[in-house]
């Protein structure tokens, strides 16, 4: 009996320990394989300030429009269009501005001359009102996109034919305004001032392929400061099977909403951190510095720029990050 008992006790340990070593091959088998061995991390989970209304350099900061203008603003850059800052109809005022101030959570690590982001509006009647609030059109904010189909070879046009300068490749180049997001954005979070108005806050996002998407914020019925956060669904592209993979969303605008049931007074809001939560992670590989041209090198140097976005619309050297764990609470 004692023997068949060792020999039960041997046997199970060996099979113990054979599990441990098929476990782990099949996760070396499921990492990624690079030049310099694999690379078991498959996310790179980072809190990223995206705009914080530090840099906006216009008075009266975005742009801020009711459902009820009278001149319903243009999507893409108009030349022949001039933002007024202080429009009001019979039915609707509205206005935004830049003024100092600071969520009280947020006092020991931003400066204490920090800019909000401020709008105020009204409408005269009750109903399912609409409030735009967007980034302005200048440069700062203007994103370069390349249309999902070929234009440059369409012969039958004249023009065409006699511009040299129509055949090149910006002819599959058009600009949209926005903030573009860095890495595949999982999450999106807004410090709200509220006062207690029945309004909601949705984030208007455009994907690559030129689609547009709505994520809701939540309620603005509240008092005080409150950090109001947005899911990215996951149907959403931001990704392809090949290198490069990301492929960036642009955050267009803010959208505030009211029902029947809202009452009429004057809102006040105010708008600070504009945050991402994102996974910046790129496979690494032997090869990938090799570039076919400028603007192949251009694309790729520009995902990796993204990254050390300052919170002012466009990146730069620095960075205002931090890395999160997978719950995207931060480590340091």
């Amino acid at each position: 009996m004692n023997q068949i008992r060792k020999t039960s006790v041997v046997l199970s340990i060996s099979l113990f320990a054979l599990s441990l070593i098929g476990g782990f091959t099949f996760a070396k088998s499921n990492s990624v394989g690079t030049a310099i061995g694999n690379d078991v991390s498959s996310s790179e989970l980072k809190a990223i300030t995206v705009e914080s209304w530090e840099c906006t350099k216009a008075e009266y900061g975005w742009e801020v429009f009711t459902d009820k203008d009278k001149i319903i603003p243009p999507t893409y850059y108009d030349n022949n269009f001039k933002y007024e800052p202080k429009a009001s109809s019979s039915q609707a005022i509205r206005e935004a501005k830049i003024v100092n101030g600071v969520p009280g959570d947020l006092k020991h690590y931003l400066k204490k001359d920090n800019k909000l982001m401020a709008t105020k509006f009204r409408f005269t009647y009750p109903g399912y009102n609409e409030v735009t609030i967007r980034p302005p059109r200048n440069d700062s904010y203007k994103v370069e996109r390349i249309r999902s189909y070929v234009t440059d070879n369409d012969l039958s046009r004249q023009d065409y034919k006699k511009d040299a300068n129509k055949r090149g490749v910006n002819n599959a180049v058009y600009e949209i305004y926005g903030i573009e997001l860095p890495g595949v954005v999982r999450k999106l979070s807004v410090w709200v001032l509220g006062r207690g108005n029945e309004y909601t806050l949705e984030g208007w996002l455009e994907d690559w392929k030129g689609d547009s998407h709505i994520v809701k914020f939540g309620s603005l019925d509240y008092i005080g400061w409150r950090p109001l956060t947005a899911t990215i669904p996951a149907y959403v592209p931001q990704d392809t099977n090949s290198y490069p993979q990301i492929k960036t969303l642009v955050f267009k605008q803010f959208k505030i909403r009211s029902t029947p049931q809202t009452s009429g007074e004057t809102v006040y809001l105010f708008f600070d951190e504009l945050k991402a939560l994102t996974d910046v992670f790129e496979v690494n590989f032997d090869g990938n510095e090799v570039d076919f041209d400028d603007e192949d090198k251009k694309k790729k140097v520009h995902l990796r720029n993204l990254i050390s976005k300052l919170g002012c619309g466009k990146s730069d050297g620095g960075s205002s990050s931090g890395a999160t764990d997978s719950d995207g609470q931060p480590t340091n």
